[in-house]
């Protein structure tokens, strides 16, 4: 849908998303593992149902917890989130002095500041939660910071510009 992109951020549960959830009609797990391994710009986190058989199957053995990474003056914090609730996403921010955490795991897209610091979830393209859409966001860094979440149908979601 973006493409092209510099990087991919996945915020884990890549190949699986856990019992409580159906698998997509036509959804082939082998064939997503092939086509990922095909993709060089991806950072992973790992996800509470990404299994140590699901890591080798995509070569990422060593796929963290969290992630911090720095692009373009904006530190960001990537994680999962299966542990974390929301009065800790702030002082995680604080801990690690960044700009943005991003997390995943609920599957509801989330975009907002707070205490001049931006928290997202990109919410999901393949099991959204609560009726929410299908949806992925798009962070560009050029004179500013825009992020962008989108429906996977290619409509805007929820914007902010920094």
């Amino acid at each position: 849908m973006f493409e092209p992109v510099d990087e991919i951020l996945h915020l884990g549960d890549v190949l699986y998303h856990g019992p409580r959830n159906p698998l997509p009609d036509g959804y082939n797990p082998a064939e997503l593992a092939n086509l990922l391994k095909t993709k060089t710009n991806i950072s992973y986190v790992r996800g509470n149902c990404d299994a140590d058989v699901d890591l080798l199957v995509l070569g990422k053995e060593d796929m963290p917890k969290i992630m911090c990474m720095t692009i373009e003056d904006i530190k960001m914090i990537l994680i999962h989130g299966e542990n974390i609730k929301d009065n800790d996403i702030v002082q995680l921010i604080e801990r690690y002095d960044a700009n943005l955490l991003a997390y995943g795991h609920t599957h509801i897209p989330r975009l907002e500041i707070v205490k001049s610091k931006i928290i997202l979830n990109p919410g999901s393209p393949s099991l959204p939660k609560m009726n929410f859409p299908p949806t992925c966001a798009l962070l560009e860094f050029s004179q500013n910071l825009r992020i962008s979440i989108y429906t996977t149908q290619g409509e805007l979601y929820g914007e902010i510009f920094l």
